[in-house]
């Protein structure tokens, strides 16, 4: 009776185990990224748990649902596939996913070390430079240059969505899955560094420099600061590393596309320390970032085309 319990627990997860590796073979790049980071994301929950008795624990549950729907978005996307609008949402999903892990990352960003690093990096920049850079932007403010950087940077967001669906219509769907699998690296790579190395970012670190005087788009990234930002996710650029990979795949979506993007992200890289939000290094590590997820997005493209060329010769 035992022996027959034995088999009937070995058989059910087994196929249990056959019926996920198969759900994760129908995602695409960016939906297989979303779920594997959710699974690592929760190991560090559950060590920082028993490490520091971490809140982050309570984000399991979330973490689980969210897996859950990500394996059945294949499902969902061949049902609306007749239906380019809902099936461009469900395509974009991952972009939701990504915003979470940001989340997720910065209840974990004490779990390596509680001393942030942003003594190293203040005096990186001004090694580099020979002067602070975010101190000598200072001289700079004027209420109606912070309004176009702060609107530059509130812009990027709903821009990201944007160029996904430029490239959806334009280049078609496997043009728009490149673009969200790259967006999806480059952030991943900032979310690990920002537990490996928090830094707090230089509004937080030079406690003489005011904020940059402004109206309305300074009061919007004020509530933006409160509730969409953490401590500990300064370096690198995450903003940077993903608008690389936007200026990039922009170029890609044509002509018109690529000069309604670039300016912006170019106020939106200028903002980010003018606002002081980050280091100038952590901008340069950013963009470094993006090109390197976008060329091993490109390495993974050529790999698979090598093994479909391989099993067609076979």
């Amino acid at each position: 009776m035992k022996l027959e319990l034995l088999e009937i627990r070995q058989f059910s997860f087994s196929g249990m185990k056959n019926r996920v590796a198969l759900r994760l073979s129908h995602q695409t790049a960016g939906e297989q990224l979303v779920t594997l980071a959710l699974v690592f994301f929760s190991l560090l929950a559950v060590a920082d748990y028993f490490l520091r008795h971490s809140h982050s624990i309570y984000f399991l549950p979330l973490n689980f649902l969210i897996i859950l729907i990500f394996l059945n978005l294949p499902g969902w996307r061949q049902k609306y596939e007749s239906k380019p609008e809902f099936e461009f949402w469900l395509l974009a999903a991952p972009l939701a996913g990504y915003a979470y892990l940001y989340k997720l990352a910065g209840s974990l960003v004490e779990l390596v070390t509680s001393i942030p690093y942003d003594c190293y990096l203040a005096h990186l920049d001004m090694k580099i430079f020979g002067v602070s850079p975010n101190e000598w932007v200072v001289g700079l403010y004027r209420p109606w240059l912070t309004e176009l950087l702060m609107l530059a940077y509130v812009a990027y967001l709903p821009l990201v969505v944007i160029l996904a669906y430029s490239l959806f219509k334009k280049n078609g769907k496997e043009q728009a899955e490149l673009y969200i699998f790259s967006l999806g690296l480059a952030y991943l790579a900032c979310f690990v560094l920002f537990v490996i190395f928090p830094a707090h970012s230089p509004r937080f670190y030079f406690k003489d420099i005011e904020p940059a005087p402004g109206y309305f788009f300074r009061w919007l990234m004020n509530q933006v600061e409160v509730w969409g930002q953490y401590r500990g996710g300064s370096f690198p650029s995450a903003h940077c590393a993903a608008g690389t990979v936007m200026i990039y795949y922009a170029f890609k979506a044509g002509r018109r596309t690529f000069w309604l993007v670039f300016p912006l992200i170019l106020l939106f890289f200028f903002s980010t320390v003018y606002g002081q939000y980050h280091y100038v290094v952590d901008i340069l590590s950013g963009i470094i970032i993006g090109w390197l997820a976008i060329s091993a997005t490109h390495l993974v493209v050529r790999r698979k085309a090598e093994n479909f060329s391989q099993r067609q010769a076979q």
